[in-house]
């Protein structure tokens, strides 16, 4: 089979890793030069027994030439790994790359990209999945996986068959990646990312690792910008976690991830993008749609976007 991993950043490294351990063929898609660097070097890994892979072991595409005739519609898996912002731009890409029985997934942070996905490659070949691996880009272009989590499947209304998710699940398992299937697509997003924008517009605007948000003032803000998300997912329709089950389950995460820089305060700190668009500002469009004032959310999204428009 063909796996295709559409950017190479930390977690797209890591997945890319992990499956070259795998007899399928893999390729990687990257731009600039992370792209050049990983054409010319291969993925280097450490943490977890996993290791460095030559160039050679993969197929390549980057951004800025044609896509090689031979990489059109030959891929089982199509896996988006870039930053939330783009997606957008990845998905016809996948839709280029993907067989007709093949599926695809993206594992970005935020609201929206299954809907994105569908609507280039049709909801029979789209999963929802987030993961809870955690990993950073070095210096050197190495990737350290810094945590080992789980990564999360779900199918959509009308969405790829059964076979094609126990198929999916053995590649992934047999990758060292922890696949879990889980029943309620739109419910497994949003718990992601009740976290992401609890904890990542904090953090950046604070200037703090992720276990600095356990003092009592952090901590309380926190929890009020998951309030607010959590009235929208109830007007939206979506069963999210209750507020005790995530006051726990924030402190867990924080505790585990206290000595981590968010990837937005990292994003902040290199003048680049944030991913505030699909967290913090998605509940603020959505809640504007129902006539509810989220005012922390909008003051998060604006903070941020004051950062880097």
């Amino acid at each position: 089979m063909r796996i295709s991993i559409l950017g190479i950043g930390s977690i797209g490294t890591l997945l890319g890793a992990s499956l070259a351990q795998t007899d399928h063929e893999i390729h990687l898609h990257g731009r600039g030069e992370r792209g050049a660097q990983v054409l010319l070097e291969g993925l280097q890994v450490d943490g977890f027994n996993i290791g460095s892979y030559p160039a050679e072991r993969f197929l390549h595409s980057v951004e800025e030439l044609p896509l090689p005739e031979e990489l059109a519609g030959a891929s089982d898996i199509v896996i988006i790994t870039c930053k939330a912002y783009d997606v957008v731009s990845l998905a016809p890409l996948a839709e280029t790359l993907l067989k007709e029985t093949g599926v695809a997934f993206a594992v970005s942070n935020g609201l929206g990209h299954v809907q994105t996905l569908a609507q280039h490659i049709g909801q029979q070949r789209t999963l929802a999945a987030t993961t809870t691996h955690g990993a950073y880009r070095e210096g050197d272009g190495t990737v350290r996986w810094a945590g080992k989590g789980e990564l999360h499947l779900a199918s959509t209304p009308f969405g790829p068959s059964p076979v094609s998710l126990e198929r999916l699940v053995q590649i992934l398992d047999a990758a060292g990646l922890s696949p879990k299937l889980r029943e309620d697509a739109a419910g497994m997003i949003w718990d992601k990312v009740m976290l992401n924008l609890s904890i990542n517009p904090l953090a950046a605007l604070a200037g703090v690792k992720n276990g600095a948000l356990l003092s009592p003032g952090l901590f309380d803000a926190c929890m009020s910008i998951y309030r607010e998300a959590a009235k929208v997912a109830r007007l939206e329709r979506i069963t999210v976690v209750d507020e005790v089950g995530f006051e726990h389950h924030l402190r867990q995460v924080l505790e585990a991830t206290s000595e981590n820089s968010c990837s937005m305060l990292q994003d902040i700190k290199r003048g680049k993008a944030t991913e505030i668009a699909s967290l913090n500002q998605a509940i603020v469009r959505l809640a504007e749609g129902h006539g509810l004032e989220v005012p922390v959310n909008q003051l998060m999204t604006s903070l941020i976007l004051a950062c880097h428009p």
